[in-house]
């Protein structure tokens, strides 16, 4: 892609999102002892979404932070893991209704994340007489070991 082919005074929104994002890759590097952990993530973050964020009182330093949220994920190895399930433990202790629904919504927002990163790391744009076509090698990767 050219260098001005990017430029924001000539660029649509989905050029610009593309240009203003990046991508970190999440493998571990050790086993951990206390469990089965071998998942992978990809994640996904716009330049452009900054989430100022209070310290809590547990917090190293006790300063305020600048937090990059994730718009968009993709995983490899993380089928039986606790990464996609409820976090918080008394949710297990809820009525059933209840814990299914708050597993639906998160089944829902990984489900998006997903859709996003594909959006993002496949993207193919038209620029005048131009066609230009994103492909991120990383999330080729993980989409290839996935099961």
């Amino acid at each position: 892609m050219e260098a001005n082919a990017l430029t924001p005074a000539r660029s649509s929104p989905l050029i610009l999102v593309l240009a203003f994002r990046y991508s970190v890759a999440w493998y571990p590097i050790y086993r951990i002892p206390a469990g089965k952990f071998g998942a992978a993530f990809l994640t996904y973050h716009s330049l452009g979404h900054f989430v100022h964020r209070s310290a809590s009182s547990d917090s190293i330093g006790g300063g305020a932070s600048i937090v990059s949220p994730v718009v968009g994920l993709q995983s490899y190895n993380a089928q039986g893991e606790c990464w996609f399930r409820p976090k918080n433990s008394m949710m297990f202790q809820m009525e059933g209704s209840l814990y299914s629904s708050a597993s639906k919504v998160l089944k829902e927002r990984v489900r998006t994340l997903e859709q996003t990163a594909d959006v993002m790391a496949r993207a193919s744009f038209l620029k005048g007489n131009r066609k230009f076509v994103i492909r991120q090698p990383d999330y080729e990767f993980f989409l290839s070991r996935r099961r």
